[in-house]
């Protein structure tokens, strides 16, 4: 997303914020997962790149091998497996109906190409697992899909597990063309220039769960749906996700969607002062749909927002209602000058209940008519650490 009234991004910061325990367990079952992904994709009916000419040195193209693996793979239904070492490729990589399995992170693709550096997965149960994806660092953000790690384009099914994504001139991760009903879990994406996981277009039926995304250039992770497109993004749930500085964006968005559920997320530290988690309808530089149907519940925000941003903004800029938010139980510490901050006479029913706020000059800044707030008194707030 883009933000034209606001400051230019400042430099990254050394930040050393704590991490919770389902965090440490789930990097340490990442490391662990390579020999459970070298057994399945070493199994005897995957399709080796190495079979078809790949040499994985780093530096040979091995772009026409992938294409050929790939193919044959889908002749025999069968996933392709890439072996431990760099796998580079100079165009992009186009996954239709097939699973890409490596053997866990020293698996690695890497672009030659910035311009052609993504996965493109379309087709019946596409998947992406157990590798890295890297490339030559690009000179300057970027917002096409062929420079995003993994562009999702119409899919069903579709599989995007245990990956570690480094570095994009675009998104880490991108839906296109109204893809439904898929799972992107266990990833660690980093370093983007734009955002870390970027859901939009139509997309469906999506969880996104026990993500690491940090330090990327826009929202880590967002639900967008911009007016022209024919549908809202819709029906998506992102849980056990740690979201964390954030060079710039929020650190979790909707900004126009449905039926969108934000739960037990952990956020923490946004470098550019801006919320970590923003629920809107925008009308300045991009349009988009309002945001319907939408609740936030146990998440912990820990230094966000600043002199522009409360740590939590929910605001619509005319164009359409936000309808039906819900705020509950988050635990926002510390709050930065403002811990929640609702505006415009265009939300309409907005449940702000149980939030317990810390450290915030102002802990509530709200506007409008239809806002219901209720205290928090006690009881359990914030992500559980599971």
């Amino acid at each position: 997303m883009k933000h034209s009234d606001a400051p230019s991004p400042p430099e990254l910061a050394g930040r050393g914020p704590r991490r919770s325990r389902w965090l440490r367990a789930a990097t340490l079952a990442l490391a662990a997962a390579t020999d459970t992904a070298a057994a399945d994709g070493g199994a005897v009916d995957a399709v080796r790149l190495e079979d078809h000419g790949a040499v994985c040195d780093g530096v040979t193209d091995d772009a026409a091998a992938i294409e050929r693996a790939i193919e044959r793979a889908r002749q025999l239904r069968r996933p392709v497996r890439v072996p431990k070492g760099r796998c580079a490729f100079g165009d992009v990589i186009r996954l239709e109906g097939v699973a890409l399995r490596g053997s866990g992170p020293d698996s690695q693709l890497h672009a030659l190409d910035w311009a052609g550096s993504a996965i493109f997965m379309s087709g019946t149960r596409p998947a992406v697992s157990d590798l890295t994806l890297s490339g030559v660092p690009a000179p300057s953000r970027k917002a096409d899909l062929e420079m995003t790690r993994i562009t999702v384009v119409g899919a069903t099914d579709f599989a995007i597990e245990r990956v570690v994504i480094e570095g994009a001139a675009a998104a880490g991760i991108q839906t296109s063309m109204a893809p439904t009903r898929g799972r992107i879990v266990g990833n660690i994406v980093r370093n983007t220039l734009s955002d870390g996981i970027h859901l939009t277009d139509g997309a469906s039926h999506l969880l996104v769960e026990d993500n690491l995304v940090e330090q990327s250039g826009d929202d880590g992770i967002a639900v967008v749906s911009y007016w022209s497109d024919a549908l809202s993004v819709s029906h998506v749930i992102a849980r056990r996700n740690v979201v964390r500085n954030n060079r710039w964006g929020r650190n979790m968005s909707v900004v126009g969607g449905s039926q969108v559920r934000y739960e037990n997320n952990l956020l923490q530290g946004n470098l550019a002062g801006l919320a970590c988690l923003y629920i809107a309808q925008e009308d300045r530089s991009v349009a988009t749909k309002a945001s319907i149907d939408v609740t936030a519940e146990r998440n912990t925000l820990e230094n966000c927002g600043g002199a522009r941003h409360a740590a939590v903004m929910v605001f619509s800029d005319g164009k359409a209602s936000n309808e039906r938010i819900r705020l509950r139980r988050n635990d926002i510490r510390p709050g930065g000058p403002t811990g929640i901050r609702v505006f415009s006479r265009w939300n309409v029913d907005v449940l702000l209940e149980a939030n317990r706020i810390a450290e915030s000059a102002r802990p509530l800044d709200v506007s409008g008519p239809s806002v219901n707030v209720i205290p928090y008194t006690d009881g359990p707030a914030g992500h559980r650490g599971e």
